[in-house]
């Protein structure tokens, strides 16, 4: 079993991994796996579940214990009894005995009150059924209500150079006082962000000799002690994004990072309760 702090910086994403033609994908799941990444997250939403049952055949392939295995529980959840439910689906389709994390990927999936999720899955995790708990897309106020009875280990946020709502509203300092993992989801936003060639990506790609991506994934990595989910099955784009570890910006240089802001974005309104409007899930996704 990995511990959470031997987590590779940069995690296996599975969003749109080609189910149909797993064979085609698996020499750049297995390549992305020697290269040290042992981070895979999962979620029952994609593809109504054929993602998850395609990637049985990785995980039969690797060894089961130097594999972080992190799933989503998804909606609707409607009372305590659907949440083993949806663990047990995860289990008997992957064929292992244990999940390394299992969280909540937004609060508003449940029908039940949040604290009774969490104390399911501290049940669960008692059982030996799952080893740290997670959360996804939760406000501050969310995180700390949980956080004060039952432990979080992981929390898993939007976070890249345009959208820093997370630290905005302080999610990252409390997670870097209580000791939880931030996830980072979305860091290149898709490769959008480097499409926009804002000046200052332009000049540090330029001065590190890297491609806008790696300066980027080396912030967020080095700078802001993020794990970063990459999703790709580009041999050659996994080799890059491996290659953004390995170089060291100057300290101004991750500073002007750190100070980036687009106003775009920050004008953004979050429907933290999904009412209609752009939920946090979404906000990366809100311009090209």
């Amino acid at each position: 079993m990995i511990n959470k702090n031997d987590i590779f910086e940069l995690g296996i994403g599975t969003w749109k991994i080609d189910y149909e033609n797993i064979k085609n994908d698996m020499q750049s799941l297995i390549h992305s796996y020697n290269l040290g990444q042992n981070y895979l997250s999962l979620s029952m939403l994609y593809n109504n579940g054929e993602v998850v049952r395609q990637l049985k055949r990785f995980i039969n392939k690797v060894d089961r214990d130097k594999l972080f295995i992190a799933t989503n529980l998804e909606p609707t959840i409607e009372c305590r009894d659907d949440i083993e439910k949806q663990l047990n689906e995860y289990l008997q389709i992957l064929d292992i005995e244990y999940v390394d994390m299992l969280q909540l990927h937004k609060p508003s999936f449940s029908k039940i009150p949040l604290i009774d999720v969490y104390k399911e899955i501290q049940r669960l995790v008692n059982l030996g059924k799952v080893k740290y708990i997670g959360i996804s897309n939760a406000s501050l106020e969310q995180l700390s209500l949980i956080n004060k009875e039952i432990k979080i280990d992981f929390f898993e946020g939007i976070y890249n150079l345009e959208c820093k709502i997370y630290e905005d509203i302080k999610v990252l300092d409390y997670c870097d006082k209580n000791d939880i993992k931030f996830l980072c989801y979305q860091p290149l936003r898709r490769n959008r962000t480097a499409k926009r060639n804002y000046p200052l990506l332009v000049e540090l790609a330029s001065k590190y000799d890297k491609t806008q991506n790696q300066i980027i994934l080396n912030w967020i990595i080095n700078e802001k002690k993020m794990i970063a989910l990459v999703k790709s099955t580009n041999i050659n784009r996994i080799n890059e994004n491996k290659q953004a570890l390995d170089f060291k910006m100057d300290i101004e240089d991750y500073e002007r990072l750190n100070n980036f802001r687009s106003e775009e974005f920050d004008n953004v309104k979050v429907d933290w309760d999904d009412n209609g409007g752009i939920s946090i899930d979404q906000l990366a996704n809100q311009f090209e």
